[in-house]
């Protein structure tokens, strides 16, 4: 499907008449048609610029049940009780890992939510199989007798993470295979809605994403790998350019567990104070790497996850990502954590431009924001100093003009402010970027990688990096080298090089050395370092991909 394509539903609106029962139809036309076309690297819903503001969410995930062990069931009243929630928790769209039935999509429906629905496609299965595929197969059939009669769905999920080593094993081809076969069977009886994959960002990074309609990826800003070398923010905005800045980029998955014990980093043992910090945090760099769809995971703690159902694992991680916790098995309704009403606040607003460490040489910027209806006007300053303000006439996208008069090489850093209709502060934020009214000449890093093109070619490899320093900025901590050997989630070895004693150097380099194992199918090599003008700091780096042999070519960049 091309970038430009317009996906209009009334063109299938007769197609879904013929085939539906009176009661579906009676369904999708009980409100008004989505038309949803995909241009500029936006969706847009309806002719209007549409910002993704979703949560992720399982129903039949409470404590005491298992959302993929038990028998399936609605749990409609639970259900609803939980949309009612999340819209007025400020949210426009639901993610699922698994697909809703024909009675929950008339709930999200009328709830007036988006849903980016996930398939129940186990990626741990032979892609290759006959007798899965035809498990697909006839799922997916399944799905599309009812889903098309809804037009709440906007995206599809095929399949949720799969593995480098696992699409290694069944054959790069097996995986396209059964993924286009998938893609292709919803183009033709659901055309109007995208589908992608939610891919993993530190073990899918080597995939070339382009057969899918967006890009989708679930990430997690662990201090390891390319967020240690390129900072969470770059990491991110790296995946999206390798695919090629060509199509809407959205998250599928981020967040922070506040488990009491257990994980490491951001994996775990968050206070509820760090996870609510974490969160804006890692939206506001989401935001900042072209993201224009967000689903925080998720809504509620998945007691199951641990194994079992009915106990809460106090050292399981990924059991207490939810932004509403349960007292105990017999609380069903739950109550939120303190991270949810965080980004309540913080979604009212949305700056989507100028983002936070971009390099300015122009006087007039683009503004770009994504209000609701409790915003009536934005006030930007610089310095104390009011140099933007307008009133807001509707919520969701709004685009101005910024007229910028940096002194010389300038950080600088403008704080917006929203208002509400009485006037009242109800959020603020502030965004830095470094602006000048000639060019900016900034450090470089780059890094040549030995071996270039086939991991075949020795058992050692290395990374050598070069750094082109600049005296009006200041490098900033160590060089962090790493070497992504992609094996199962072990991201790979990773070192950390002093320079400080090389600081006056005009170019400064580095050579580092790692063993490459025998069963690593794929690397991604990269390194960063800090660099600071001011208030104004960013990371240098680079990254290369190199491949073992040809396996992955089907699916590869």
């Amino acid at each position: 499907m091309k970038q430009n394509l317009a996906l209009i539903f009334v063109l299938c609106f007769a197609q879904l008449i013929c085939g539906c029962s009176q009661s579906e139809t009676t369904a999708i036309t009980a409100t008004t048609l989505t038309k949803i076309e995909l241009k500029d690297n936006w969706y847009y819903l309806n002719g209007e610029k549409f910002f993704i503001k979703a949560i992720g969410y399982e129903i039949g995930a409470r404590p005491g049940q298992h959302p993929y062990e038990d028998e399936k069931k609605d749990h409609l009243e639970l259900m609803r009780f939980d949309l009612e929630n999340i819209k007025k928790g400020g949210y426009n769209t639901i993610r699922t890992w698994s697909q809703f039935s024909e009675a929950q999509l008339k709930l999200v429906q009328e709830s007036g939510l988006k849903l980016i629905m996930g398939l129940e496609v186990n990626p741990e299965e032979d892609y290759g199989d006959p007798k899965f595929i035809n498990h697909c197969k006839t799922q997916l059939e399944n799905i599309l007798k009812y889903a098309p009669n809804y037009d709440c769905i906007i995206t599809y999920l095929v399949i949720n993470e799969p593995q480098t080593d696992h699409i290694q094993k069944v054959s790069a081809k097996a995986f396209k295979d059964l993924m286009k076969m998938m893609v292709d069977m919803i183009h033709k009886d659901h055309p109007n809605v995208p589908v992608t994959l939610s891919a993993n960002a530190m073990i899918s990074d080597w995939m070339d994403e382009s057969m899918y309609d967006i890009y989708a990826y679930n990430c997690y800003g662990y201090n390891e790998g390319q967020t240690a070398t390129m900072g969470f923010r770059d990491y991110i905005k790296g995946l999206n350019e390798l695919n090629g800045l060509d199509k809407p980029f959205i998250i599928t998955e981020f967040g922070h567990s506040v488990s009491p014990k257990g994980g490491f980093g951001s994996f775990g043992s968050r206070t509820l104070k760090e996870q609510s910090e974490g969160l804006i945090s890692n939206y506001r760099d989401l935001i900042d790497a072209g993201s224009v769809g967000m689903c925080p995971f998720y809504y509620a703690d998945g007691w199951w996850k641990g194994g079992e159902k009915s106990i809460h694992n106090k050292e399981q991680p990924e059991e207490w990502f939810g932004f509403w916790g349960y007292k105990d098995v017999n609380d069903k309704y739950g109550s939120p954590r303190p991270v949810w009403f965080a980004m309540r606040d913080y979604m009212k607003g949305l700056i989507i431009s100028p983002k936070n460490k971009t390099v300015h040489t122009n006087t007039t910027i683009p503004i770009e924001l994504y209000n609701d209806a409790t915003i009536k006007k934005v006030v930007i300053k610089n310095r104390d100093k009011i140099i933007y303000s307008k009133n807001i006439t509707s919520e969701g996208y709004f685009a101005d003009q910024l007229t910028i008069n940096p002194v010389g090489l300038e950080a600088m850093e403008l704080a917006f402010e929203f208002y509400d209709s009485e006037d009242k502060v109800i959020k603020n934020e502030s965004i830095i970027i470094l602006a000048s009214k000639t060019a900016i000449d900034i450090p470089k890093l780059t890094i040549e990688v030995t071996p270039e093109k086939d991991l075949n070619d020795t058992k050692v490899g290395s990374i050598k990096t070069t750094i082109e320093t600049n005296e009006n900025f200041k490098l900033i901590g160590d060089l962090i080298v790493s070497y992504n050997t992609h094996l199962g989630w072990d991201v790979g070895p990773q070192v950390s090089v002093p320079i400080h004693d090389q600081m006056d150097k005009k170019v400064i380099t580095s050579e580092n050395f790692f063993t490459i194992p025998d069963n690593c199918w794929v690397v991604n090599a990269s390194a960063g370092i800090s660099v600071r003008y001011g208030k104004f700091t960013f990371k240098i780096h680079d990254q290369k991909l190199i491949y073992r042999g040809d396996w992955a070519k089907e699916i590869s960049r």
